[in-house]
């Protein structure tokens, strides 16, 4: 929408200035007579020209009526600042919207919410990062896929707060536990003390004798109507059973320890640009260990879009270790008991034989234990 002036030419020689206007291509239209001279309109835009022309002709200009955008909206022009701070108070209300202030994990479980956050820092997801729905999508996938016991996610943003709901994931009923897909199989060679079987078609019996990979409860059977049913089996079936466990130490181990030596960086990350308040002096340290750990940042109580990431180096160096025969023996022996002590099917142990051989590099322990097994784990 142009915009145009209507103006009055008062006295002068106005017909020759009209006349002259248009002869230079000037916009001129609906030129009504007055009592004094005559009204004409003009673009807005060449009004100061044509004022500055009617004085070669003794004319006098005065505008009478204004029409167009650029007059309906120059009165708010004026109060440039005011409309100028409306703008940045909606912009950084739009921006500071985008931006993770906080972020609040709602678990039952401590070790779960510990593992959550982890994970969402690991993501770029931290007091002081911009929220996207992308990320937010990605990472509640990776949280049902590589954290231990969720059940049920959520992640939700609102007003710059990221709210995750964490459910556990229930346990199986009793009813359920240690279903399986297909036969159940011995995992042992032994003697069948006690069976139970809660579900399935049992292919064994009490005092039966039973090697490893035999079926014990088939998930199978065809009725005399040659019907075949199938479930999922669940047993326990407690066999005597002689089992070995073996392990192995080196006489002479190179290993990298630390040396107690240490340096540390501390970062603060805020939504532009990472500040390094305290930088890490690692200069000739070939190997070391590295332990990040991080937090909100709060002023006064308050939270501020950033986070404090803490970085410690752990200088290692390479140390040989030396054992005899007598220090080897007993280094084994620790783990070759911890080997048995973490085998859930072992339900009691009533004998165990070491043995053990040595060449020059290892020794080599072998425990022969018998005792009662579960065979279907």
């Amino acid at each position: 929408m142009l915009s145009k002036v209507k103006f009055e030419i008062i006295s002068g020689l106005y017909c020759e200035f009209v006349n002259c206007l248009i002869e230079k291509g000037f916009y001129i239209t609906s030129l009504e007579h007055t009592d004094f001279g005559m009204t004409a309109v003009c673009l807005a835009s060449d009004y100061k020209t044509v004022k500055h022309i009617a004085k070669k002709f003794q004319c006098r200009t005065k505008i009478v009526d204004k029409k167009g955008l650029y007059f309906r909206i120059r009165p708010f022009m004026k109060r440039k600042g005011f409309i100028a701070g409306i703008f940045i108070v909606f912009l950084c209300m739009h921006f500071f919207g985008a931006i993770i202030w906080g972020i609040d994990i709602v678990c039952p479980d401590a070790n779960i919410a510990k593992d959550v956050e982890n994970m969402l820092y690991a993501n770029d997801i931290y007091a002081g990062s911009f929220f996207s729905k992308v990320k937010n999508k990605k990472v509640t996938q990776q949280i049902f896929m590589k954290v231990d016991n969720v059940g049920y996610v959520t992640l939700n943003f609102y007003k710059g707060i990221l709210t995750c709901r964490i459910d556990p994931a229930v346990n199986k009923l009793p009813y359920l536990e240690k279903s399986v897909y297909g036969d159940i199989t011995a995992s042992e060679s032994g003697i069948i003390e006690d069976l139970r079987v809660y579900k399935g078609f049992s292919q064994v019996q009490a005092g039966q004798s039973v090697y490893k990979g035999d079926v014990l409860v088939s998930s199978t059977y065809t009725d005399r109507n040659g019907n075949l049913h199938r479930v999922m089996p669940r047993a326990y079936i407690k066999a005597f059973c002689e089992k070995e466990y073996k392990a192995q130490t080196d006489f002479e181990k190179s290993v990298y320890l630390r040396t107690g030596e240490y340096t540390q960086q501390i970062k603060l990350k805020l939504p532009f640009k990472d500040l390094i308040i305290e930088k890490a002096d690692t200069d000739g340290w070939d190997i070391f260990d590295k332990e990040i750990s991080f937090s909100a940042v709060s002023l006064a109580g308050f939270r501020i879009p950033a986070t404090a990431e803490k970085t410690v180096f752990y200088k290692k160096e390479n140390s040989s270790i030396s054992r005899d025969e007598n220090a080897a023996y007993k280094a084994a022996l620790k783990t070759v008991d911890a080997m048995i002590e973490n085998d859930e099917s072992v339900i009691e142990i009533t004998d165990r034989t070491y043995s053990y051989t040595t060449d020059k590099d290892a020794l080599y322990i072998t425990c022969r234990v018998q005792g009662y097994f579960d065979i279907t784990i």
